[in-house]
């Protein structure tokens, strides 16, 4: 059996235009997003748009399909997709876009966007009024503010300063029952579309019952389902602890 070739077609530059460190960039995403290194083999650049062409040996070839249609539908593992992802990455710095191709017949297995993928949307950080849930893991610190570790489940939230009269307080807690953190906090929206708090600024804190931490989890998953991600999706969820906590009085 010969082996299964790939094209991958570059349209913003040809053979004689393609800097040498390009190519270097783009070949090794590319060997990473085919996986298999062992029998994938770089064999050469074809006139016309720059055409890289790889090969498949036999052996490997239908495990490299399997994966490249799993990059396709997104379910390849996760360093298949992050090749994808600078792929994109870097044509998008080149104002370029590629696809890449089996066989004689120009067969499209994958196309790559990037100059015209979409933007992602930019929200500036906002602060909030807020609270957070869990378990006193570390407190301690040697300026004028005291510094915290929360655990929420598998959940870690770092960044949290307090007066050091509250953190006082708070130590005797130390790995005991859970708590409820108020406060206000630093909102920022990463470029996945997720929000994370940065920093997060202590003003009192209450006991807390730990039935009330997976309460609020599973209250939110059925208030908010896919809105999660939305841009106001923090707010809601803030929303939400409040009437979990008026409930509770």
């Amino acid at each position: 059996m010969d082996p299964v070739q790939y094209v991958f077609r570059i349209d913003a530059f040809d053979p004689a235009t393609l800097p040498m460190q390009r190519l270097a960039a783009y070949l090794s995403a590319l060997a990473r997003m085919f996986g298999h290194e062992e029998h994938t083999h770089f064999v050469g650049i074809e006139k016309g748009s720059a055409k890289l062409r790889a090969a498949v040996d036999p052996i490997d070839a239908p495990k490299v399909e399997t994966r490249l249609h799993g990059v396709r539908i997104g379910t390849a593992p996760k360093d298949a997709l992050a090749a994808k992802d600078q792929l994109e990455d870097l044509l998008a710095n080149d104002n370029a876009i590629a696809t890449l191709t089996v066989g004689g017949d120009d067969i499209v297995v994958l196309p790559f966007a990037g100059r015209t993928r979409k933007k992602p949307l930019n929200f500036p950080p906002f602060r909030e009024d807020t609270s957070l849930d869990g378990t006193i893991v570390s407190i301690g610190g040697r300026d004028s503010s005291a510094h915290a570790i929360l655990q929420d489940g598998e959940t870690i939230h770092a960044g949290i300063t307090m007066r050091r009269e509250l953190a006082k307080e708070l130590a005797l807690l130390l790995y005991g029952e859970p708590v409820r953190l108020y406060g206000n906090g630093r909102f920022e929206r990463l470029p996945d579309g997720d929000w994370k708090m940065s920093d997060f600024k202590v003003d009192r804190f209450e006991r807390l019952d730990g039935n009330k931490i997976a309460d609020v989890i599973i209250k939110a998953r059925k208030t908010l389902g896919s809105q999660l991600r939305s841009a106001d999706a923090v707010k809601q969820l803030l929303a939400l602890r409040g009437n979990e906590e008026d409930e509770s009085e």
